[in-house]
């Protein structure tokens, strides 16, 4: 079978090759990243976002946390690393796996993970990961209560989770960890210009949000 992490590797990088709607964002994403933005614990000097994508989320924070004066992104793609490099030339950005990351612990105060944890088949090794590197918070955001649909690859030809999520999450699927406190809350989707079906659903289904899940190390 080889090696699990580099097939997901693999994986992700064809879906993002694919196009359309992977690797685009817009009005309804920064929407969410105000919202987020409102979780990060005050004035932190420090922060790494894993799964950084095209480093969206990066720029986004630097650009309004005076605070922050050393910031990192990592993903396993290289192709979206090189576009966050384009993108954003003075922010840093690298190529990793958080769990193999070769920092001291405690090297970074905020540690981000938005939209990730779900893509990702080992997720406890990543949460692992990311306290260690954390000596504040770790700040993540999933699906919350999703729905996963099952599709055939178009490679393939095997049923395969539609948009690459390989999971559902509630608020139990988090592990309390020595030393931090647990903390939830949800994003909702504030677009102004979702669709009469998209509205219907969001009042069929209450819960559909995204999850603030909000660790907090313990003084």
């Amino acid at each position: 079978m080889g090696d699990p992490e580099l097939t997901n590797k693999a994986a992700y990088e064809v879906r993002l090759n694919d196009g359309g709607l992977y690797g685009q964002i817009g009005p309804r994403d920064f929407r969410r990243f105000a919202d987020t933005l409102k979780w990060l614990c005050q004035a932190p000097k420090s922060l790494l976002d894993v799964g950084c994508f095209s480093g969206h989320w990066l720029h986004y924070v630097t650009q309004r946390v005076p605070s922050l004066d050393r910031a990192l992104g990592i993903d396993v793609a290289e192709n979206r690393i090189e576009d966050a490099k384009r993108r954003y030339p003075e922010l840093d950005f690298r190529v990793a796996y958080a769990e193999r990351l070769d920092l001291p612990p405690g090297s970074f105060e905020v540690v981000t993970c938005l939209e990730v944890l779900e893509h990702v088949p080992d997720w406890l090794r990543v949460l692992e990961a990311m306290h260690r590197i954390a000596s504040r918070q770790v700040l993540i955001t999933v699906p919350n209560r999703e729905t996963i649909i099952q599709t055939p690859c178009i490679h393939c030809g095997k049923l395969t989770p539609l948009y690459g999520h390989l999971r559902t999450y509630t608020e139990k699927s988090f592990p309390q960890v020595p030393g931090w406190s647990l903390s939830f809350g949800r994003l909702r989707d504030k677009d102004p210009n979702l669709s009469l079906a998209r509205r219907l659903y969001h009042i069929v289904k209450r819960r559909y949000a995204w999850l603030v899940v909000d660790y907090r190390r313990v003084a």
